[in-house]
């Protein structure tokens, strides 16, 4: 095929992957942490410093270590009890509310493409979202520390690319950071910062409709 007609062929959408924390879940605030520094009774401002960027994130995110290992290790730098810890870290991940306005239209998404997840997590993220009954919302779940890969390591996308057997320009990558949206995009892939659930409904039915969206099954 000549490279010149190649390059102006514009390929369906194929796939939609989505982040899960700040997009499904979100973020915690600042009283999140004062309520259990409170209850835990440590010194307020501590928590988020010491679980967030404390020596063993990295370690999680990849899976080098297990979130039970990272959790029995923030206890003991935080002198407080494990369950406590985990169940913070839990909620943390999980969210205390669910985005059910996204989940309700990444539903409505399933009959018209593949629905994936890629999302850097500890090793219970894929526990986490069966227990908020969410698995059966994706085709397809990669998850970093599952794969010992995180975002925006361009391989963690071919990985997801390649189970979903599309292109890069079949797919459309939706995540709140943007390093990893950057990452995405270099690999061709189209790519939407999540800032609000109106603004991805309405920014995602735009390419969809700009690239002759197809039903996922021939």
């Amino acid at each position: 095929m000549d490279s010149h007609l190649a390059s102006t062929i514009t390929l369906p959408i194929r796939a939609i992957v989505f982040d899960i924390g700040g997009v499904f879940f979100p973020w915690p605030q600042p009283d999140f942490f004062a309520h259990w520094e409170e209850k835990m009774r440590i010194m307020p401002g501590t928590l988020n410093h010491v679980l967030w960027h404390g020596p063993d994130i990295e370690a999680a995110n990849i899976g080098t270590i297990t979130a039970e290992e990272y959790c029995r290790r923030a206890a003991r730098r935080l002198r407080a009890d494990q369950a406590h810890v985990r169940l913070l870290v839990e909620h943390a991940f999980s969210g205390e509310q669910l985005n059910d306005d996204l989940v309700t239209y990444a539903r409505t998404l399933r009959s018209r493409v593949q629905v994936a997840a890629l999302t850097n997590t500890w090793s219970f993220g894929r526990a986490l979202l069966q227990r908020r009954a969410i698995t059966d919302l994706f085709d397809l779940i990669v998850s970093s520390a599952e794969e010992g890969i995180k975002k925006p390591d361009a391989r963690i996308y071919q990985i997801i690319l390649e189970r979903l057997a599309v292109l890069p320009a079949e797919a459309i990558f939706i995540d709140d950071s943007e390093e990893n949206i950057e990452g995405a995009r270099a690999l061709g892939i189209h790519s939407i910062q999540f800032f609000s659930t109106n603004q991805i409904m309405t920014e995602l039915e735009r390419l969809l409709g700009a690239y002759d969206i197809r039903r996922k099954d021939p």
